[in-house]
């Protein structure tokens, strides 16, 4: 909301902001941190700071007056945090990626407000200490820095939406869910706050009543939040600009640092060229667990976003394609290699084998071909074709089937070898890898 402000570029909407920037709740939870904190990103001489905001979506009933279910469902004033998303904006401000946490993560809680470490679901940090303890818990977790937070309660959701006149979304099939009162057919809807919150947080009606899957309808939710913000004319009619900004900043509780005009002002300016496009969401990569109602995090998949945003790298990485052909789809953790040296260089099969190893492939044999060859070479099987496309793209080799030759790939490497490069896989879309940009309208075949 702030980046449409940015765009406007009106001195005229900055003076109504600054009318507004009272409305901004804040909190200081430096104190609460502690000091064994992740490093912040490293950042290039003249560029910007890479941004890590953690936004909290909060079911307390407390100052929310009544229409928001059992005022007794919540275990304490903060409520737990029904939603968290942790957003982090490229240093460039070209990209942004969302990764949405799953409520019922079984997790390792650290210490926070004279609680020890105690594994729990992740909602249950934000009951114990608001944004610090989720923050703290974030942290531990992912190795990410937080730099701010937001949290937004019930009644600031359904504002936002009432001030841009409604916001759309399509159904797959009918929903009547009785607890939080949303009757929708099959189809469009533009729906107001009151159904806005109730499709956001309904869950045991729709889809397989799983969390995961709510999850998943708020990040559509969010995208389409976006577009109908640019898609109407927010920017240039004034008194809808103020009425948006206006619900937007009654919303927020966020840090002492953002918490005031000019922070926000030079954010959203920095901000003003990332289009819905731009902006990717996903889920922690994660299992079901046996009880079937909470779930673990697949911790090598989610490293590797956690990384990504340490580094401030693109996640999910651009799929390598071959020129004239389709993308890769078998991962190099999935292709057993033996390597074998037809170069007549000494070592050469060991040097290229370690090289493999450290792009994730399996070297299982290193040896001496039989005779020395023109040029590097794959032998595979026909049964393993989709391995030999990724292990030739990788060592830059031509290829040669041979029948019968069983799983694991042969790899000669000839005079022509001069290194191996990564090879990205297109990601096969199993549980919590799923990413989506915010422009991408399900609504429209």
């Amino acid at each position: 909301m702030l980046t449409l402000v940015a765009t406007a570029g009106s001195a005229v909407a900055w003076a109504g902001l600054n009318k507004l920037s009272g409305n901004v709740k804040t909190i200081d939870v430096a104190s609460s941190l502690g000091t064994d904190r992740p490093t912040q990103s490293p950042v290039a001489e003249g560029e910007q700071t890479p941004l890590n905001i953690l936004v909290m979506g909060t079911d307390t009933r407390t100052g929310q007056g009544g229409g928001f279910g059992d005022p007794n469902d919540t275990a304490s004033g903060n409520g737990h945090s029904d939603t968290t998303i942790l957003l982090h904006v490229a240093a460039d401000r070209s990209r942004a990626l969302a990764v949405s946490i799953p409520r019922d993560s079984m997790v390792e809680r650290p210490e926070c407000k004279g609680q020890g470490t105690t594994t729990s679901r992740f909602n249950e940090a934000f009951a114990v200490g608001g944004p610090a303890c989720t923050i703290r818990a974030v942290e531990k977790l992912t190795g990410v820095r937080v730099d701010h937070f937001l949290v937004v309660d019930f009644k600031g959701f359904k504002a936002v939406v009432d001030s841009l006149g409604g916001v759309p979304v399509c159904l797959a099939e009918p929903v009547d869910d009785e607890k939080s009162g949303l009757k929708l057919s099959k189809g469009t809807h533009v729906l107001d706050g009151d159904q806005a919150l109730a499709f956001a947080r309904a869950r045991k009606t729709l889809g397989d009543g799983s969390d995961i899957q709510r999850i998943d309808r708020q990040q559509i939710f969010l995208s389409s939040v976006m577009r109908t913000a640019l898609s109407k004319n927010v920017l240039t009619d004034l008194p809808t600009l103020y009425n948006v900004l206006d619900a937007v900043t009654q919303s927020l509780t966020t840090d002492k640092e953002l918490g005031n005009l000019e922070a926000m002002k030079n954010m959203a300016l920095s901000l003003q060229g990332l289009s819905p496009s731009k902006v990717t969401f996903m889920t922690v990569p994660w299992t079901l667990n046996s009880d079937r109602a909470t779930v673990s995090w697949d911790e090598t998949k989610a490293d590797a976003i956690w990384a990504s945003m340490k580094n401030d790298t693109q996640y999910p990485p651009k799929v390598t394609v071959p020129p004239g052909e389709k993308a890769l789809t078998t991962a190099p953790s999935k292709i057993k290699v033996s390597v074998l040296n037809g170069s007549g260089v000494d070592g050469a099969a060991r040097k290229a084998a370690k090289e493999l190893e450290a792009l994730g492939f399996v070297v299982v044999n290193v040896a001496t071909a039989p005779k020395d060859v023109a040029v590097t070479t794959v032998t595979y099987d026909p049964d393993y074709d989709e391995s030999a496309r990724t292990l030739a793209w990788s060592s830059k080799a031509t290829v040669r089937d041979d029948s019968g030759s069983g799983s694991t790939l042969v790899l000669t490497i000839g005079p022509d070898w001069d290194g191996a490069r990564a090879a990205v896989v297109k990601s096969s879309g199993s549980s919590g890898t799923k990413t989506r940009t915010a422009d991408e309208n399900p609504c429209v075949a």
